[in-house]
Protein backbone atom coordinates (compact mmCIF):
# COMPACT_ATOMS: atom_id res chain seq x y z
CA UNK A 1 0.00 0.00 0.00
CA UNK A 2 1.17 3.31 -0.95
CA UNK A 3 0.17 6.78 0.87
CA UNK A 4 0.70 10.18 -0.82
CA UNK A 5 0.01 13.53 0.76
CA UNK A 6 0.32 17.11 -0.54
CA UNK A 7 0.34 19.38 2.28
CA UNK A 8 0.11 23.11 2.34
CA UNK A 9 0.03 25.72 5.09
CA UNK A 10 -3.43 25.07 5.80
CA UNK A 11 -4.30 21.14 5.17
CA UNK A 12 -3.01 17.53 4.28
CA UNK A 13 -4.65 15.95 1.77
CA UNK A 14 -4.37 11.80 1.71
CA UNK A 15 -4.67 9.34 0.03
CA UNK A 16 -3.74 5.53 -0.50
CA UNK A 17 -2.99 4.08 -3.99
CA UNK A 18 -4.28 0.63 -3.46
CA UNK A 19 -7.12 -1.34 -3.96
CA UNK A 20 -9.41 0.44 -1.69
CA UNK A 21 -9.54 4.22 -1.86
CA UNK A 22 -8.50 5.90 1.62
CA UNK A 23 -9.09 9.56 1.80
CA UNK A 24 -8.63 11.81 4.53
CA UNK A 25 -7.48 14.88 5.93
CA UNK A 26 -5.07 17.02 9.02
CA UNK A 27 -4.18 20.40 9.50
CA UNK A 28 -1.44 21.97 7.04
CA UNK A 29 2.01 20.00 8.29
CA UNK A 30 4.60 22.79 7.09
CA UNK A 31 8.14 21.92 9.33
CA UNK A 32 8.27 25.81 9.92
CA UNK A 33 4.63 25.58 11.89
CA UNK A 34 4.04 21.65 12.90
CA UNK A 35 7.21 19.90 14.70
CA UNK A 36 7.74 16.27 14.95
CA UNK A 37 5.01 16.31 17.68
CA UNK A 38 2.46 17.85 16.35
CA UNK A 39 3.15 15.45 13.06
CA UNK A 40 2.80 12.60 15.07
CA UNK A 41 -0.42 13.08 16.50
CA UNK A 42 -2.08 15.15 13.85
CA UNK A 43 -2.05 11.68 12.37
CA UNK A 44 -3.09 9.74 15.09
CA UNK A 45 -5.77 11.66 15.56
CA UNK A 46 -7.16 12.03 11.95
CA UNK A 47 -6.15 8.65 10.28
CA UNK A 48 -9.37 6.42 9.68
CA UNK A 49 -9.26 3.51 11.57
CA UNK A 50 -9.98 1.44 8.10
CA UNK A 51 -5.76 2.18 7.02
CA UNK A 52 -3.79 0.20 9.24
CA UNK A 53 -0.56 1.76 9.72
CA UNK A 54 1.37 -1.47 9.62
CA UNK A 55 0.23 -2.17 6.08
CA UNK A 56 1.62 1.22 4.75
CA UNK A 57 4.78 -0.08 2.44
CA UNK A 58 5.43 3.39 1.24
CA UNK A 59 4.80 7.30 2.32
CA UNK A 60 5.21 9.70 -0.54
CA UNK A 61 4.75 13.17 1.10
CA UNK A 62 4.76 16.63 -0.82
CA UNK A 63 5.24 19.68 1.37
CA UNK A 64 5.14 23.04 1.50
CA UNK A 65 8.18 24.08 3.65
CA UNK A 66 9.92 20.83 2.60
CA UNK A 67 12.67 22.46 0.47
CA UNK A 68 15.79 22.04 3.30
CA UNK A 69 17.32 18.79 4.50
CA UNK A 70 16.69 20.00 7.88
CA UNK A 71 12.97 20.37 7.35
CA UNK A 72 12.47 17.37 5.72
CA UNK A 73 13.47 15.53 8.28
CA UNK A 74 11.25 17.14 11.16
CA UNK A 75 8.23 15.70 8.74
CA UNK A 76 10.30 12.65 7.91
CA UNK A 77 10.79 11.57 12.08
CA UNK A 78 7.41 12.41 12.58
CA UNK A 79 5.81 10.75 9.74
CA UNK A 80 8.12 7.49 10.64
CA UNK A 81 6.87 7.30 14.42
CA UNK A 82 3.03 6.87 13.05
CA UNK A 83 4.40 4.65 9.90
CA UNK A 84 7.27 2.52 11.74
CA UNK A 85 7.50 -0.12 8.50
CA UNK A 86 7.09 2.42 5.98
CA UNK A 87 10.25 3.84 3.27
CA UNK A 88 9.72 7.99 3.59
CA UNK A 89 10.08 10.00 0.77
CA UNK A 90 9.97 13.53 1.77
CA UNK A 91 9.51 16.44 -1.37
CA UNK A 92 8.62 19.97 -1.68
CA UNK A 93 5.28 20.50 -2.81
CA UNK A 94 6.73 21.72 -5.83
CA UNK A 95 7.47 18.30 -6.61
CA UNK A 96 4.01 17.12 -6.02
CA UNK A 97 2.57 19.86 -8.14
CA UNK A 98 5.17 18.71 -11.10
CA UNK A 99 4.14 15.30 -11.02
CA UNK A 100 0.33 16.35 -10.84
CA UNK A 101 0.80 18.42 -14.16
CA UNK A 102 3.62 16.67 -16.15
CA UNK A 103 4.05 12.93 -14.64
CA UNK A 104 7.86 12.45 -16.15
CA UNK A 105 7.15 15.02 -18.67
CA UNK A 106 8.63 18.50 -18.34
CA UNK A 107 7.78 21.86 -17.99
CA UNK A 108 7.68 25.57 -15.53
CA UNK A 109 5.07 24.63 -12.68
CA UNK A 110 3.79 26.95 -9.90
CA UNK A 111 1.73 26.59 -6.98
CA UNK A 112 -0.47 29.46 -5.69
CA UNK A 113 -2.45 28.27 -2.36
CA UNK A 114 -1.57 29.75 1.08
CA UNK A 115 2.09 30.33 -0.43
CA UNK A 116 3.58 30.33 -3.43
CA UNK A 117 6.54 28.89 -5.20
CA UNK A 118 7.77 28.41 -8.77
CA UNK A 119 10.40 25.98 -10.52
CA UNK A 120 10.97 24.10 -13.84
CA UNK A 121 10.40 19.70 -13.46
CA UNK A 122 12.80 18.54 -16.05
CA UNK A 123 10.84 14.91 -15.83
CA UNK A 124 12.90 14.15 -12.57
CA UNK A 125 13.46 16.95 -10.19
CA UNK A 126 12.50 20.32 -9.54
CA UNK A 127 15.26 23.21 -10.43
CA UNK A 128 14.06 25.94 -8.87
CA UNK A 129 16.05 29.29 -9.70
CA UNK A 130 14.29 31.79 -7.54
CA UNK A 131 13.84 30.86 -4.22
CA UNK A 132 11.17 30.78 -1.49
CA UNK A 133 10.67 33.73 0.51
CA UNK A 134 7.56 33.45 2.51
CA UNK A 135 4.21 35.52 2.44
CA UNK A 136 6.34 38.48 4.14
CA UNK A 137 9.29 38.92 1.55
CA UNK A 138 7.65 37.36 -1.27
CA UNK A 139 4.56 34.78 -2.57
CA UNK A 140 3.14 36.96 -4.90
CA UNK A 141 -0.37 36.00 -5.68
CA UNK A 142 -0.68 33.81 -3.00
CA UNK A 143 -3.58 33.82 -0.54
CA UNK A 144 -1.56 35.37 2.26
CA UNK A 145 -0.33 37.78 0.27
CA UNK A 146 -3.67 38.86 -0.98
CA UNK A 147 -5.35 38.11 2.11
CA UNK A 148 -2.42 40.70 3.82
CA UNK A 149 -3.29 43.20 1.16
CA UNK A 150 -7.01 42.90 1.39
CA UNK A 151 -6.66 43.55 5.45
CA UNK A 152 -4.87 47.03 4.54
CA UNK A 153 -6.97 48.22 2.15
CA UNK A 154 -9.63 47.94 4.68
CA UNK A 155 -8.26 49.43 7.43
CA UNK A 156 -6.42 51.82 5.70
CA UNK A 157 -10.39 52.63 4.19
CA UNK A 158 -8.64 52.75 0.63
CA UNK A 159 -11.77 50.47 -0.51
CA UNK A 160 -15.93 51.73 -0.38
CA UNK A 161 -17.49 52.07 2.58
CA UNK A 162 -19.56 48.88 1.17
CA UNK A 163 -16.80 46.73 1.51
CA UNK A 164 -15.94 47.91 4.89
CA UNK A 165 -19.57 47.75 6.34
CA UNK A 166 -19.49 44.35 4.70
CA UNK A 167 -16.41 43.17 5.65
CA UNK A 168 -17.04 43.95 9.15
CA UNK A 169 -20.60 41.96 8.99
CA UNK A 170 -18.89 39.01 7.71
CA UNK A 171 -15.84 38.69 10.38
CA UNK A 172 -16.23 40.94 13.45
CA UNK A 173 -12.76 41.71 13.36
CA UNK A 174 -11.57 44.77 15.45
CA UNK A 175 -7.82 46.33 15.21
CA UNK A 176 -6.41 44.55 18.69
CA UNK A 177 -7.83 40.78 17.54
CA UNK A 178 -6.23 41.44 14.10
CA UNK A 179 -3.20 42.65 15.13
CA UNK A 180 -3.03 39.71 17.48
CA UNK A 181 -3.52 37.17 14.79
CA UNK A 182 -0.98 38.36 12.75
CA UNK A 183 2.04 39.01 15.16
CA UNK A 184 1.29 36.84 18.54
CA UNK A 185 -0.71 33.72 17.15
CA UNK A 186 0.71 30.60 15.22
CA UNK A 187 0.13 30.55 11.52
CA UNK A 188 -0.44 34.00 10.43
CA UNK A 189 -0.25 32.97 6.80
CA UNK A 190 -3.45 30.73 6.95
CA UNK A 191 -4.91 33.50 9.11
CA UNK A 192 -4.24 35.52 6.49
CA UNK A 193 -5.70 33.53 3.84
CA UNK A 194 -8.56 33.10 4.90
CA UNK A 195 -10.30 36.48 3.66
CA UNK A 196 -9.64 35.06 0.17
CA UNK A 197 -12.97 34.35 -0.57
CA UNK A 198 -14.18 37.62 0.79
CA UNK A 199 -11.53 38.90 -2.30
CA UNK A 200 -13.14 37.08 -5.11
CA UNK A 201 -16.81 38.38 -4.10
CA UNK A 202 -15.64 41.84 -4.46
CA UNK A 203 -13.49 41.00 -7.37
CA UNK A 204 -15.07 43.58 -10.11
CA UNK A 205 -14.99 46.58 -7.18
CA UNK A 206 -12.75 48.35 -8.31
CA UNK A 207 -10.29 48.81 -5.62
CA UNK A 208 -9.85 44.65 -5.34
CA UNK A 209 -9.59 44.30 -8.82
CA UNK A 210 -6.36 46.78 -8.19
CA UNK A 211 -5.30 44.40 -5.50
CA UNK A 212 -5.59 41.51 -7.64
CA UNK A 213 -4.07 42.44 -10.91
CA UNK A 214 -0.99 44.09 -8.67
CA UNK A 215 -0.41 40.70 -6.91
CA UNK A 216 -0.84 38.82 -10.29
CA UNK A 217 1.80 41.36 -12.17
CA UNK A 218 4.30 40.95 -9.49
CA UNK A 219 3.53 36.96 -10.00
CA UNK A 220 4.06 37.31 -13.89
CA UNK A 221 7.12 39.42 -13.92
CA UNK A 222 9.14 38.66 -11.00
CA UNK A 223 8.40 34.67 -11.08
CA UNK A 224 6.80 33.26 -13.94
CA UNK A 225 9.04 35.96 -16.58
CA UNK A 226 12.40 35.15 -15.54
CA UNK A 227 12.17 31.41 -15.17
CA UNK A 228 10.43 31.14 -18.50
CA UNK A 229 13.33 32.98 -19.70
CA UNK A 230 16.00 30.82 -18.03
CA UNK A 231 14.67 27.40 -19.53
CA UNK A 232 13.23 29.04 -22.95
CA UNK A 233 9.37 28.10 -22.65
CA UNK A 234 6.28 29.96 -23.43
CA UNK A 235 3.34 28.15 -20.64
CA UNK A 236 3.38 27.19 -17.31
CA UNK A 237 1.23 25.12 -15.06
CA UNK A 238 -0.48 26.01 -11.68
CA UNK A 239 -1.63 24.13 -9.00
CA UNK A 240 -3.46 25.43 -6.11
CA UNK A 241 -7.04 26.60 -5.49
CA UNK A 242 -6.09 30.24 -6.63
CA UNK A 243 -5.12 29.23 -9.80
CA UNK A 244 -8.88 28.18 -10.45
CA UNK A 245 -10.21 31.22 -8.49
CA UNK A 246 -8.40 33.84 -10.19
CA UNK A 247 -8.03 32.19 -13.34
CA UNK A 248 -9.14 35.55 -15.51
CA UNK A 249 -6.78 37.77 -13.73
CA UNK A 250 -3.76 35.42 -14.48
CA UNK A 251 -4.24 34.70 -17.17
CA UNK A 252 -4.42 38.04 -18.58
CA UNK A 253 -1.09 39.33 -16.52
CA UNK A 254 1.04 36.24 -17.76
CA UNK A 255 0.13 37.28 -21.74
CA UNK A 256 1.77 40.41 -20.58
CA UNK A 257 4.76 38.60 -20.59
CA UNK A 258 4.42 35.98 -23.32
CA UNK A 259 3.74 33.19 -21.27
CA UNK A 260 0.42 30.75 -21.84
CA UNK A 261 -1.44 29.23 -19.12
CA UNK A 262 -1.66 25.21 -20.28
CA UNK A 263 -3.09 23.52 -17.40
CA UNK A 264 -5.07 24.73 -13.80
CA UNK A 265 -5.80 22.12 -11.06
CA UNK A 266 -7.19 23.32 -7.55
CA UNK A 267 -6.33 19.60 -6.24
CA UNK A 268 -3.37 18.17 -7.09
CA UNK A 269 -3.16 14.70 -4.91
CA UNK A 270 -5.47 12.92 -7.79
CA UNK A 271 -3.52 13.60 -10.83
CA UNK A 272 -0.16 12.39 -8.30
CA UNK A 273 -1.99 9.59 -7.80
CA UNK A 274 -3.11 8.36 -11.53
CA UNK A 275 0.38 9.27 -12.06
CA UNK A 276 1.52 7.17 -9.78
CA UNK A 277 -0.87 4.02 -10.81
CA UNK A 278 -0.14 4.49 -14.41
CA UNK A 279 3.86 4.82 -13.60
CA UNK A 280 4.29 7.99 -14.87
CA UNK A 281 6.78 9.23 -12.15
CA UNK A 282 10.15 6.93 -11.00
Amino acid sequence: MILLADSGSTKTEWMCVSSETIRFTTIGLNPYFADEDTICMELREKMPQSLKAEQVEKVFFYGSGCGSAESKNVVRKGLQRVFTKSEITVETDLVGAAIACYGAGQGVVAILGTGMNIGYWNGKTVETPLPSLGYVLGDAGSGAVIGRRLLRAIYEQRVSQKIVESFQEEYHLEVPELLSRVYKQPRPNTFLAQFVPFAAKYRNEAAIQELLQTSYREFSDFYVKPVAKKYDVKEISIVGSLSVVFKEEIMQNLREVGVDLQKTIANPLDEIGSNFEQRKVL
